[in-house]
């Protein structure tokens, strides 16, 4: 079945080939959206050049196509009813940002390298309640569900991405969609990402200097019907990643952690280079909805997905004396092996509507998890059986009231509420939720554990108010969070539970604005923390980024500017890469950084790039330092990028 199923959406990926041709829609190839480019409300509109045949054609059709004839919707809009339709980003505003740590605001952390293991650096509320797999370290690298976007074209649209920058970190993105007709539209999106050592191991030596390679392809499609009673969302999301383990950095001959920033050719801690970890997936998603009335809708979703993650370490002999391991459960010495399969299938089937701007949605969800660890043996598999409503008033364009809830019949539960309008925001929410499979049972030579962990609660407050003029904006923001029956790692990498409340106070801002030609942002957060230690934060993150922009002609567009950020010292989490899980650890305190990259961005008419010389602050405000427990971060470098948007 499965095999049928690829086969088929392959055959649906190559079929807009052979599609008709639509007609051509109004528009000018200049009207490409760009902060630094006002439009001229004296300028001349186009004109026929008196051309036929294939010049006329031609040129007409690099007149025509632009980000003005083709939009975008999330299956989140089209489930809320909202017919919200998105434009592709075509500015210059922090395009220099293409790493994933970048592009989360610096609120994420890996390993030092694009590709790592990723985490949070605040603690974060679930997004969904029931049982999970818990082996999470690579999934923000793959495609999101609530994340694909679904096109509508007037013409063939492609957007091509390369990035390239130090230490191999390479990623390559290749979207393209088009319409089959008006009605539907079918696209695929392929995104390849590698990068390289910088800790020295044996195949680093002999020439193989590969760390991580990924793989991702996601194909969609959506469709309505002329009538709009009917629409479809579908898409088939793959994923494939592989990275040598390393282990961090080998501390030999009394040399410590600070001193070892200091140094750019250490070795790695696994330094056979035996180690290696792989993550796959294959995920189907389907979404349709029929509008008998506005007030009464039927919706239903299906997901399918089989996942895979497994490690291997073929020197476990040596790292388990190292104390790099905290014991052996197994006979043999020579390898350690982890193994995990899980196969999950989901239904939601339901009813929503719109009534004079209430908007409610009811439902109830089925899903059925099955979890295999062939190396013990074993398995675990659970039914789940889920109901929720979702009901939102909108007073007006800008004001609205949102109260969400889901509950897990026997177990879990999520309840939400948010109420929005021009001048502040207010979110509230409970969420009590399963620990994952991963904390509950861990099998192989090195982790055992078989337990019983009761459900983790989290309660969150959040608030922000919006002050802004034509120039300037400020948006205060203030987050309290008490969690209960935390599940953490100990510094033995040990799945553990504790029973006292952990309290978190996070506050902050965010500003921006323009003044004549330069523009600039910052982002500040400030954390605390009660309770016991066993989460651990920094207690300052801030970045702040200014450009001056320039521009030449009205043909070319450029920004220079600086990115900074800043981690107050705190002692950041070490990573076992064996169960996929960072873990506590007191033996360093990460010292407090400040990091600056130096930038140009570039647009000439469709096509951006940036040049970048990344960590240019190196032992000018401070030494290297790390990401994580002895991972050092991206030494000073050079990147480059280029992004190009296609519409014919």
């Amino acid at each position: 079945m499965k095999c049928r199923l690829v086969l088929f959406l392959v055959l649906l990926g190559i079929s807009p080939v052979f599609g008709q041709t639509l007609q051509s829609a109004g528009g000018n190839r200049n009207d490409f959206p760009d902060p630094m480019a006002p439009k001229d409300p004296n300028a001349p509109k186009p004109v026929s050049n008196g051309k036929s045949g294939r010049a006329a054609l031609d040129d007409s059709t690099k007149q025509i196509y632009g980000p003005q004839t083709m939009s975008y919707s999330l299956e989140e809009d089209v489930l809320n009813g909202r017919g919200v339709k998105k434009s592709v980003d075509t500015s210059l505003h922090l395009f220099h940002r293409y790493l994933f740590q970048e592009r989360s605001g610096f609120l994420t952390a890996h390993l030092g390298n694009e590709g790592t293991a990723v985490r949070t650096i605040f603690i974060k509320k679930p997004d969904q309640i029931g049982t999970q797999m818990g082996y999470n370290a690579y999934m923000p690298y793959a495609f999101a569900t609530d994340e694909v976007k679904y096109y509508q074209t007037k013409s063939p649209y492609s957007d091509v991405e390369y990035y390239l920058g130090a230490g191999g970190q390479t990623r390559l993105n290749f979207t393209f969609a088009r319409n089959i007709d008006s009605l539907w539209n079918m696209g695929f999106e392929i995104q390849r990402q590698v990068s390289d050592k910088f800790l020295t191991d044996q195949k680093y030596k002999s020439g193989n200097q590969t760390l991580t390679e990924q793989w991702g392809v996601l194909f969609q499609t959506n469709f309505r019907t002329r009538n709009n009673r009917y629409r479809l969302l579908s898409h088939l999301n793959y994923f494939d990643m592989g990275i040598q383990d390393q282990g961090g950095v080998q501390l030999l001959n009394g040399l410590d952690p600070t001193t070892a920033l200091k140094y750019t050719d250490n070795g790695a801690l696994f330094s056979s280079a035996g180690a290696q970890s792989n993550d796959s997936f294959l995920k189907f998603h389907f979404y349709h909805e029929f509008i008998g009335f506005k007030g009464l809708q039927f919706f239903q979703r299906v997901d399918v997905e089989n996942r895979a993650a497994k490690f291997k370490d073929m020197d476990f002999v040596t790292n388990l004396s190292n104390a790099y391991y905290p014991k052996n459960y197994g006979t043999q010495t020579d390898s350690l092996y982890n193994e995990n399969q899980w196969q999950s299938y989901s239904h939601q089937t339901g009813f929503k509507g719109i009534f004079r701007g209430f908007t409610y949605r009811t439902y109830f969800k089925q899903r059925y998890w099955d979890l295999n660890n062939p190396i013990a043996g074993s398995r675990r598999n659970r039914l789940e059986n889920y109901v929720g409503l979702f009901l939102q008033q909108k007073f007006n364009d800008k004001i609205d009231f949102t109260a969400d809830g889901e509950y897990l019949l026997g177990s879990d539960y999520r309840l939400q509420a948010n109420f929005s309008s021009p001048f502040f925001q207010v979110k509230a929410s409970r969420t009590s939720i399963s620990p994952s499979v991963a904390q509950n049972w861990t099998n192989n030579a090195a982790f055992r554990w078989d337990q019983s962990l009761t459900n983790v609660s989290f309660d969150e407050l959040t608030g922000s108010l919006d002050f802004h003029t034509k120039q300037v904006y400020f948006r205060p923001t203030a987050t309290i969070q008490r969690i209960s029956n935390y599940v953490y790692f100990d510094t033995l990498a040990t799945a553990k539970q504790t029973s006292e409340g952990i309290g978190v106070f996070r506050t902050g801002f965010s500003a921006g604005g323009t003044f004549k030609r330069f523009e600039w942002s910052t982002l500040v957060l400030a954390n605390t923390k009660t309770g016991p230690d066993v989460m651990r934060m920094p207690n300052l993150v801030a970045s702040a980024n200014l450009a001056l922009n320039v521009q030449y002609k009205k043909l070319l567009y450029m920004q220079f500017g600086i990115d900074v950020q800043h981690q107050s010292a705190y002692y950041a989490d070490a990573y076992m890469p064996t169960i996929q899980q960072y873990h506590l650890q007191d033996r360093y305190e990460i010292p407090a950084f400040v990091q600056a990259d130096a930038y140009v961005t570039l647009r000439i008419n469709r096509v951006r790039l940036f040049f970048k010389m990344q960590n240019v602050s190196q032992g000018l405000l401070n030494s290297n330092y790390y990401t994580a427990y002895l991972h050092q971060a991206m030494p000073r470098s050079f990147g480059y990028g280029v992004r190009w948007l296609l519409f014919d």
